[in-house]
């Protein structure tokens, strides 16, 4: 037997994933293959491109879902059976048995079993059943033989990334499962799970939502290996790329070495994948880099063999390995990207950078190695030599190799982790089959917490400088030496001491150990009188103490957090203080250049401090003067000439501004930033909470006791919400505030949800912890973690509204957390007229005068007897939702269900403009259907319509600029009231499944009554009437196809045990309600965008209303239909043809 590299590769449909199959074909090059899923018949199937690209092969195909294949490279595999001996029939084309390469494998796909109960899974475990047999048969056979397909199994839940969200599914099942289990008993061995018993490792990535972005997968694809083929098992793997490409199958290809030789009985001692890095550096690696160079005209290091000592924190520990990344502005700009392995830097250029878009493969092109003294090097090299131009430090750090580095290297395949200043996380360097006169490799990001879109964030551009010396390459530097860390500045007597005799009150004085911030108190305006005022900072209080030339950086609670900010430590240092005592805050901005707690909160997690700013506003000591009693204004002054001198950006001095508060607080909302701090002219230092500094917010915020948290639900993963507590400020006792459920992102929800599990408990913590509903899949917590949340109110009981998660606090004790309440103006001081900013009537509650311009009037009357909700109750849900909402609405023209007396009395349908004018609602032309329609395009809009007694908001399907074509169509499926939820499920199902083999995507929502609506997006094209016969023609297709269950005609007596496919709202300015509107039916439920999987687990089409949607949306990091408007399918000629129509 020959080596072999054996694969298994369920394609999900031949015809679709050819180009991406042969691109496979091409660079891995796997000698035996098993493909599933063909969804083709035999002749069909694309024998020619496959023998073109060097194999034979041998397919057992089938018209609709099934059929399989095997290849073989640069031979004909010899057929054995073609269907599953000991099955009746193989009409479902599931198994194909072959001899190549000296090995019998057997191509199986398992039935999937959905749904289960029911025939499919018991036709499953029969055919299983059949598997097991044939399996006992072949595992006595003398040959080498592999089991190799989709079995559509999970075998054990460290398989799977959750299992939560497929409990129910027939691949968990414990039947399943034992199945799988029989054949392991007899002696097959899962040759994955056999290599690597405690890695994670998946081949399946569901299409829905985002599961492959977020890395959540399952192991279903398997490669079981009889006693025979065994021994000689040398590797496994998944090419998990493949599934990132464009048009990918859901799995990715699986795949095993074998090698012609059984491993040697005797084992030689393991070692870690970096042990064998211990090479010593030769001059012949580096022959190349030092033919190229003329040393003594450049400044690079030469290439002189210099062997690198091993560095180990422990014995048992592998060897620290270096890597660097070096920005590169030679004859183009490009990223030079290298490893230490065998004592030299592997280097490869990389012409766009690192990417940290899984999607995105940066092409990086294999050069000559350099020496490990090149990792540091910074300079110009100069014109008319090789490489000659500018040369920085982007980034460094260390790098894990995740398998034998020497081995990867060789086959082309390098997987590691990076632990840098700037990358972090898994990558990948892959080589491809590319011709060039060098090596053409591809550097990928691994699919992981480090992930981030593209379009979020190009690190390349948004972190330009140096990890050595804070240099871009737009500052040029002359060349010389290598560049070594930024130094600390020395003292200079050309650099003049502040003038402490200008200082009022200055006294010498020693230097404190520690020095308690002084704080600000909260007020509900700016009090007249003499006041700076500042921007309040999103971020960490930090004091920074300088003690001959020793910086040490603490927290407000005197925590020491000088190894969590070195460069600012650093920029601190260089600025040649004797002494001192500095006040400030670390911030890091956000895209827009706003101070983010969370984005301050990950650089720290991220160990980024580089990205972290140090704004300083105060100075009570400096240089042996204690500057307590300087008033404020002076004190200030000297910090700025202070830090006149620094040249870092790390460093910044607090401005304050001339503007009035009120409009400095305007603008400070519209920014949205936190508010302003005011400083009283002429005020002293105090370390404690005072009245001569204050606080004035664009909205609430303060700190939370976390008490418990939820599970996750849909595409959340780790928890759903934080449960909040609160100090009495009387008593002391934890009273319970409500939950957070929105703020959170992939990253926080993993690194808070490790400091939470450690603190669970039994019992809550807090004295009057909530109960029924809310109460459901609680897990408690120990008292401990501090929670940031910003909040539009507290309400008389005590619990938050319209909470979002700003960061975890750890910079404060959690005994010391209660209500934080605005206070007036200090005493003795007139307030200022009460102008508020723009930023806080927007947010005022609606009850209270409304939003924007828009008065709710009788805002206290009851429109919804039976939930007790209150017109100002459905503006404020409206408002909470108007992210989601809104864009719903944009540019669709809108019908309004009106009801001024409540949903109890008479309801008005409004379609058109003329008969009340609403405030803020838009009116276009009546062209389209002889009357002017509406536009909901903003908020204020919206509350224009909640004043006017609007409860439900009906859209067309088609927007604005082009309403003669409409951009999708709607199936409402409205079901006999006497039918089981059940039915209903299973009829969308069935439903869904037609528009799928009709080629259509579609996406689904509850209908807020007893319903589900189904929207497939259109590329504007057909008009009207082509579109609606279309949608009336699938109708009647289903109904034809299962009259028992489906009606095509409306009214109660067609529709009499069945349900009735509503295709009727698919005419010129037809309407159906808004996806997040509101119904005006008791407990005012709502229209709700749900996944597709998600549909088996909900109870009805009413479940979410306007008081629990925000806790459904806030337990989402994903939208549902967040794929929908850039959905582009047309109706084909085909597909009319498939359903009746011409």
């Amino acid at each position: 037997m020959q080596n072999l590299k054996i694969a298994t590769f369920n394609v999900n449909g031949i015809g679709a994933r050819l180009p991406n199959l042969l691109r496979w074909l091409e660079k891995e090059r796997p000698d035996i293959v098993c493909l599933q899923e063909l969804k083709a018949q035999d002749k069909a199937f694309p024998a020619k491109d496959i023998e073109a690209a060097g194999y034979g092969c041998l397919h057992h195909g089938q018209a609709s879902w099934n059929g399989v294949a095997i290849l073989a490279r640069d031979a004909e595999p010899l057929l054995i059976h073609k269907g599953l001996p000991g099955a009746q029939d193989d009409s479902q084309s599931r198994y194909l048995e072959a001899a190549a390469h000296g090995v019998v494998v057997g191509c199986l796909y398992l039935p999937n079993g959905n749904p289960q109960p029911g025939p499919k899974f018991d036709y499953k475990l029969k055919w299983f059943e059949h598997l097991i047999s044939h399996a006992q048969t072949l595992q006595a056979s003398e040959h080498p033989v592999v089991l190799a397909g989709d079995y559509n199994v999970v075998p054990t839940d460290f398989d799977i990334y959750n299992t939560r969200s497929w409990l129910k599914d027939a691949l968990l099942q414990p039947q399943s499962r034992e199945c799988f289990q029989r054949l392991l008993d007899q002696g097959w061995i899962d040759s994955v799970r056999h290599l690597y018993p405690d890695e994670r490792v998946y081949t399946f990535w569901d299409y829905f939502r985002q599961h492959w972005q977020k890395n959540s997968g399952l192991r279903i694809d398997h490669l079981l290996l009889n006693p025979v083929l065994a021994p000689h098992l040398k590797n496994a793997g998944v090419d998990a790329w493949v599934r990132g490409e464009e048009h990918a199958s859901d799995h990715a290809p699986t795949w095993i070495e074998i090698s012609s030789r059984k491993p040697s009985a005797k084992k030689a001692p393991k070692r870690s994948p970096a042990d064998t890095q211990a090479t010593p550096q030769t001059t012949d690696s580096l022959d190349e880099y030092n033919r190229k160079r003329d040393f003594d005209a450049t400044s690079e290091p030469s290439g002189a063999a210099k062997p690198r000592k091993p560095t180990r924190k422990k014995a048992d520990e592998p060897t620290a390995l270096q890597f660097c990344i070096q920005k590169h502005d030679a004859t183009r700009l490009h990223y030079d990207f290298r490893l230490e392995l065998n004592g030299t830097l592997k280097s490869w250029a990389v012409p766009k950078g690192p990417s940290l878009d899984p999607k995105s493969k940066r092409l990086a092109v294999h050069v000559e190695d350099h020496p490990l003294d090149y990792a540091t090097f910074e300079g110009t090299i100069p014109q008319g030599h090789y490489g000659a131009g500018d040369v920085i430090v982007w980034d460094r750090g260390i790098w894990k190799p995740l398998s034998d580095p020497a081995e990867a290297y060789a086959k082309g395949r390098l997987k590691f982790e990076l632990q840098g200043e700037k990358l972090g996380g898994v990558w990948n360097l892959v080589k491809t089959h590319m011709p060039g006169k060098q090596e053409q490799w591809f550097l990928i990001k691994h699919q992981d917490e480090f992930a981030r879109p593209e379009s979020d964030y190009d690190i390349v551009k948004a972190e330009p400088h140096s990890v050595l010396s804070d240099r871009t390459l737009v500052q040029k530097k002359r060349p010389g030496k290598a560049a070594e860390p930024k130094p600390v500045k020395k003292t200079a007597a050309a650099r003049a001491k502040p003038a402490h005799t200008q200082l009022v009150n200055a006294q010498p004085a020693e230097l404190p150990e520690l020095l308690k911030p002084e704080l600000a108190t909260l007020v509900d305006s700016a009090p007249d009188g003499d006041w700076r005022y500042e921007v309040k900072f999103d971020g960490y209080r930090i004091m920074a103490r300088v003690d001959q030339g020793k910086v040490h950086l603490f927290t407000r609670n005197g925590h020491d957090w000088t190894h969590k900010l070195p460069r600012q430590a650093e920029a601190i240092a260089s600025l040649a203080l004797e002494s001192a005592w500095l006040d400030g805050e670390v911030v890091v901005a956000n895209e827009r250049g706003v101070p983010d707690f969370q984005a301050l909160q990950n650089a720290f997690e991220l160990g980024r401090s580089a990205s972290i700013v140090y704004y300083l506003f105060d100075m009570p000591f400096l240089n042996g003067m204690d500057l307590r009693e300087v008033p404020v204004e002076q004190r200030r002054e000297a910090l700025s000439k202070v830090l006149e001198r620094s040249e870092d950006e790390v460093l910044r001095y607090s401005d304050d501004f001339a503007e009035t508060p009120d409009a400095l607080l305007n603008s400070a909302c519209q920014m949205q930033m936190e508010g302003l701090i005011g400083k009283r002219v002429g005020s002293p230092y105090v370390s404690r909470r005072s009245g001569d500094w204050i606080k004035l917010k664009c909205k609430r915020r303060q700190e939370f006791v976390i008490v418990g948290y939820t599970e996750p639900k849909g595409a959340r993963s780790k928890f759903g919400a934080l449960l909040l507590g609160l100090h009495d400020a009387d008593s002391n006792a934890l009273k319970y505030a409500g939950k957070v459920g929105t703020g959170f992102n992939q990253v926080t929800l993993s690194t808070i949800y490790e400091q939470l599990t450690p603190l669970e408990t039994k019992k809550p913590a807090v004295v009057n912890p909530p109960t029924g509903f809310e109460a459901k899949d609680v897990h408690w917590l120990k008292p401990s973690l501090l929670a940031e949340v910003a909040f539009a109110e507290i309400t008389q009981d005590g619990s938050v509204r319209h909470a979002v998660f700003q960061g975890l606090r750890n910079d404060k004790p959690a005994k010391a957390i209660v209500e934080e309440r605005p206070a007036p103006a200090p005493k003795g001081e007139k307030k200022s007229p009460s102008k508020q900013p723009a930023a806080t009537k927007a947010k005022r509650k609606a009850g209270d005068g409304g939003s924007t311009k828009i008065r709710l009037t009788h805002p206290q009357r009851v429109i919804d007897p039976s939930s007790s909700s209150t017109k100002r109750d459905l503006a404020d849900y409206y408002i909470g939702v108007s992210e989601w909402l809104l864009p719903q609405l944009l540019n669709r023209p809108v019908a309004l269900v009106r009801a001024p007396d409540g949903i109890g009395g008479e309801l008005f349908f409004q379609k058109n403009a003329e008969r009340l004018a609403i405030p803020g609602i838009e009116i276009i032309g009546k062209e389209a259907t002889g009357h002017p329609v509406m536009l909901i395009n903003n908020i204020e809009a919206l509350l224009g319509a909640v004043q006017m007694s609007t409860i439900e908001l009906h859209t067309w399907n088609a927007v604005s600029k082009d309403l003669q074509r409409p951009d999708r169509f709607i199936l409402d499926l409205d079901p006999d009231p006497a039918l089981p939820w059940k039915s209903m499920v299973e009829a969308t199902e069935l439903t869904l499944t037609v528009l799928d083999e009709l080629g259509l995507k579609s996406f689904l929502k509850t209908s807020g009554g007893k319903g589900i609506h189904i929207v497939v997006p259109l590329t504007p094209k057909a008009d009207w009437d082509a579109v609606k016969s279309f949608s009336h023609a699938i109708v009647k297709h289903i109904a034809t196809l299962l009259p028992d269950r489906f009606s095509a005609v409306s009214g109660p007596k067609n529709r009499v045990g069945r349900i009735f496919i509503d295709y009727l709202r698919n005419g010129l300015g037809a309407t159906t309600i808004c996806a997040y509107a509101a119904r005006s039916r008791e407990g005012l439920p709502v229209s709700v965008p749900i996944f597709r999987d998600e549909l088996k687990d909900i109870k009805g089409a009413n479940v979410w209303n306007i008081r629990n949607v925000q806790e459904r949306l806030g337990e989402l990091d994903v939208d549902p239909w967040a794929d929908l408007p850039g959905t582009k399918q047309t109706i084909t000629a085909q597909m009319r043809k498939r359903i009746g129509l011409k």
